[in-house]
């Protein structure tokens, strides 16, 4: 793999935190990126509703990091969307560009390295997709086995949407779980993690950024009042 160089943002603005805590459109997200409305968050129950839409998100807490436990639905100019559309069954597909402000506020796109801390805390990369995977959905194919999704995670193999070269179509393959990350490789390329049906592994590589890919938001960290975006 190519080597990436992380960037650290520090972006002062005031997020959310908390139980029943809420963030508002111009009142902190690390980075709302032109997304209106804002996001309520229920620490007590583990949830998250997008004010956007309406629509609430089961969240997990693994170790310091707080993630959605569903793949967001949210619906952006170009992503496909819908169980009858190219059979995505597990919320939206999103190109890298789209995904990287899809997200409610006072959430966002994992990087690279955010991706690693949650692979090394419930285990390492040769077994961290069997962890992470849901205990349904991933046998229905015959041979292969669910997980143990044993954080409550819940990684459903919702796919992934494939550009094909000198063609205006797209192919939908449904060969696993796809999320983007926030790490950007070069001009045409980002960083997806991926679990497959076939191995227990959990692996981070190179996509194309107009790939169609799920996207699972962590929540914002705040320090001192202060939110750090990476």
């Amino acid at each position: 793999m190519k080597k990436i160089c992380a960037l650290t943002v520090l972006a002062f603005l005031v997020a959310c935190s908390g139980d029943g805590s809420s963030t508002g459109a111009n009142g902190g997200s690390g980075h709302d990126s032109g997304n209106s409305g804002g996001s309520e968050f229920d620490a007590s129950s583990n949830t998250l509703k997008d004010s956007r839409d309406g629509k609430t998100y089961k969240t997990v807490k693994i170790g310091n990091q707080v993630w959605m436990a569903e793949n967001l639905d949210y619906e952006t100019a170009n992503s496909i969307c819908g169980e009858m559309e190219y059979l995505t069954l597990y919320g939206c597909l999103y190109s890298w560009d789209e995904a990287k402000t899809a997200c409610p506020v006072g959430w966002r796109l994992p990087s690279q390295a955010e991706w690693n801390t949650l692979i090394e805390f419930v285990g390492d990369s040769a077994t961290a997709g069997k962890i992470l995977k849901a205990t349904i959905k991933w046998s229905d194919k015959g041979h292969y086995k669910d997980g143990t999704d044993d954080y409550g995670f819940t990684a459903l193999p919702g796919g992934v949407r494939l550009p094909q070269k000198g063609k205006t179509h797209q192919s939908f393959v449904n060969s696993g779980a796809f999320f983007w990350s926030a790490t950007e490789v070069d001009d045409d390329e980002s960083i997806t993690l991926v679990l497959r049906y076939e191995n227990d592994a959990a692996t981070l590589f190179e996509n194309y950024k107009d790939a169609g890919v799920s996207v699972r938001c962590l929540k914002n960290s705040v320090l001192g009042g202060r939110t750090l975006v990476y």
